[in-house]
């Protein structure tokens, strides 16, 4: 089998409400979207989503880097050649995570179909059926917050993600409310977006610590690996690496154990299979793993519920979002019920494309 045709879209799917945090507002998820085909009819599809914030990563410059570095490569290759796969791409250009994630996907997916196997079961087989939803709360008024975190949770959602930044009176009330709002059963995911110094963050954890916090996320910038150990080794609540997890980060990350939590991205760190390898490494180093996610449409979710089903080292989840924030989406068949994401079961990434929604959705930027 060898591929025979690979195609770049980037997608821009509306929002039914404006997201805000510390760092920008959003009123689309932006991903870049592959298709991949090969000999036999089979057909692969998979997504990325760039990020300005952290890696600097647009969609324009995700569609460039697919289109005249990184698709180029892959015209007549095995698609079940992974790892010779990323290598190459590797090779040809440092970085640029978002479209080497949206090739990964794309060719797990095309596996997936082709074996009539789930993706999970080409990442080491099932261990749990579905995850617990999260709401990621913007960064709003402490009572518009809690009135969002209380309607979430009236449809089930047990785990929030608040986001707080500078301004600690308003940010720790902001807090304050959403565990009133949800009552003492909720867990409740704090994060900075990197906008404290080192001991702003002891203060804000002191601060928050009464609110039964699991984990603050990403208190500092994401290169400040001394600012990460100083904060995990002098506060009682867990700390979590997000931006400090970029692959080029994260052997020194744990190597000295600057976090308790590491935000696994399927988007950020270039695809399953590079995924599967940061778990591995924070299982190694006793450090516990979460399933990330940004804003995105509902392939990438897919892809985040397959790796979260098959890899034990990941017990906290945040993807599953998608069906939420968009009204229309390409993919369909990831369901959320009773707050739970329930891992798709058909082939590949189990998700279904529609190509009139995805040309609906075409963007420049």
């Amino acid at each position: 089998m060898k591929i025979e045709r690979i195609e770049a879209f980037p997608v821009s799917i509306p929002l039914n409400h404006t997201y805000k945090d510390a760092n920008r507002i959003e009123t689309h998820s932006r991903d870049v979207v592959v298709k991949i085909s090969a000999s036999g009819g089979a057909v692969g599809w998979g997504a990325g989503s760039p990020r300005t914030f952290p890696t600097g990563e647009t969609q324009a410059s995700a569609i460039k880097v697919l289109e005249e570095i990184l698709l180029p490569l892959l015209g007549g290759k095995d698609p079940f050649e992974l790892e010779a796969i990323h290598r190459e791409m590797g090779a040809a250009i440092p970085f640029h995570f978002a479209p080497k994630s949206a090739i990964d996907c794309a060719l797990y997916d095309l596996q997936g179909r082709v074996l009539d196997q789930p993706v999970y079961n080409l990442l080491g087989g099932k261990i749990r059926d579905e995850m617990p939803s999260f709401d990621i709360l913007p960064l709003e008024t402490p009572e518009i917050t809690a009135e969002i975190a209380s309607a979430a949770r009236a449809e089930g959602t047990m785990a929030f993600k608040i986001k707080m930044n500078r301004d600690l009176k308003t940010s720790v009330a902001r807090v304050r409310a959403v565990r009133e709002a949800v009552g003492g059963e909720a867990m409740l995911v704090v994060d900075a977006n990197t906008t404290w110094t080192s001991k702003l963050a002891i203060s804000a954890c002191s601060m928050i610590e009464e609110y039964d916090i699991t984990m603050v996320e990403q208190p500092v910038s994401g290169h400040d690996i001394d600012g990460m150990e100083f904060i995990t080794r002098n506060t009682r609540v867990r700390i979590c690496a997000d931006e400090s997890m970029r692959p080029d980060y994260m052997a020194e990350l744990m190597r000295r154990r600057a976090a308790d939590v590491v935000n696994i991205k399927v988007n950020r760190e270039g695809g399953l299979l590079p995924c599967k390898k940061a778990a591995a490494m924070a299982e190694m180093h006793g450090i516990e793993g979460l399933c990330g996610s940004v804003i995105q449409g509902v392939l990438i979710d897919a892809a985040a519920a397959h790796l979260f089903a098959s890899t034990p080292g990941i017990i906290y989840n945040e993807s599953g979002k998608a069906p939420a924030w968009h009204d229309l989406d390409i993919a369909t068949g990831l369901r959320v019920e009773n707050g739970m994401v329930k891992v798709p079961e058909g082939p590949g990434l189990g998700v279904e494309i529609d190509e009139k929604v995805l040309r609906k959705f075409l963007s420049a930027d």
